[in-house]
């Protein structure tokens, strides 16, 4: 997903995704049911990366919770998870809790459209 095709404000887009998917709604579902089952764990250990000021598993975290938020269509929560990788890819590491705060809660307001969606 380029996510600077969507508007930023954008939590969930199902448009842009089905249509990348080729309209398998199917294969849609299933990403979202990874996103369900691997995004807790991804989340703690970024969290307790960020806790320890470890940059290299800030950024490698950050860049893999991008990717699963940005395969089922969290234009937000891909934003936040690149903001936080570039953190730690530079080392810049101040406010990083901060930052990680606010990914967070963009992945329960994804989580949240998910389950929305499937209902």
């Amino acid at each position: 997903m380029s996510v600077e095709s969507v508007p930023a404000g954008c939590t969930l887009d199902v448009t842009g995704t089905l249509a990348r998917l080729g309209g398998d709604k199917e294969l849609f579902l299933e990403l979202a049911a990874f996103y369900h089952e691997d995004a807790p764990r991804l989340y703690a250990d970024l969290r307790a990366a960020a806790d320890a000021k470890e940059a290299k598993a800030v950024r490698m975290t950050a860049h893999s919770l991008k990717g699963l938020v940005a395969g089922c269509g969290g234009v937000r929560a891909a934003n936040a998870a690149q903001s936080v990788e570039t953190a730690g890819e530079n080392g810049d590491l101040g406010n990083i809790l901060l930052l990680v705060d606010s990914l967070g809660d963009e992945l329960d307001l994804l989580r949240q459209a998910l389950l929305d969606y499937h209902a």
